[in-house]
């Protein structure tokens, strides 16, 4: 029990170090691009060309592809508030360490893991394993990466609460994938 509650420490120390390089080394001059980055209304063109794409490709499937999105960004976005920030309870940076870079509203009160990323490399997974596009699969994943460090670069996540997101991102897009594979008339 010892060696795990060690681990877990070492691993927080490296989640802080890291969260520290990327928050401290901000800038003030691309404070409010972060801020842009960070906010989920600033993506809605993104998101009608996405669906716009889909039903280009995928015409007579886009009912299902329209509610496998539903159910996907539903579990991905309430599963990280009551499966991991309920239950884990950590502490958003800026809620816990001093002497941080606050760009903006702290947000909510936990952070483990972050509902942003885990909301936006689900997208970027289920669009990538439904359409089999790489460059655009990597357009999607950089997109969802520039989200998550957005959030750490603003205070709000510390880095292991994005890696967090994104696993659960991919869990949850291929779980919902797998569900509505044979409606969207795809493989793995």
């Amino acid at each position: 029990m010892e060696k795990i509650k060690s681990m877990i420490e070492w691993l927080n120390k490296i989640d802080t170090f890291l969260f520290h390089l990327i928050n401290q080394n901000g800038f003030e001059d691309i404070d409010s691009l972060m801020l842009i980055v960070s906010n989920k209304l600033t993506w809605t063109p993104l998101y009608f060309l996405l669906l716009y794409v889909l039903f280009t490709k995928l015409k007579s499937k886009i009912v299902w592809v329209i509610f496998s999105l539903v159910a996907l960004i539903f579990l991905a976005d309430s599963g990280s508030v009551y499966f991991f920030k309920n239950v884990f309870e950590r502490l958003r940076p800026c809620h816990q360490l001093e002497n941080i870079r606050i760009v903006s509203d702290c947000g909510g009160l936990y952070s483990f893991i972050s509902s942003h990323a885990s909301n936006s490399f689900a997208i970027a997974f289920f669009i990538g394993l439904v359409l089999r596009k790489i460059k655009l699969f990597i357009f999607l994943f950089s997109w969802a990466t520039i989200i998550g460090y957005s959030r750490i670069y603003l205070g709000v996540h510390f880095p292991f609460d994005i890696l967090g997101g994104m696993f659960w991102g991919f869990f949850c897009s291929i779980t919902i994938y797998l569900i509505f594979k044979k409606k969207l008339n795809a493989t793995i």
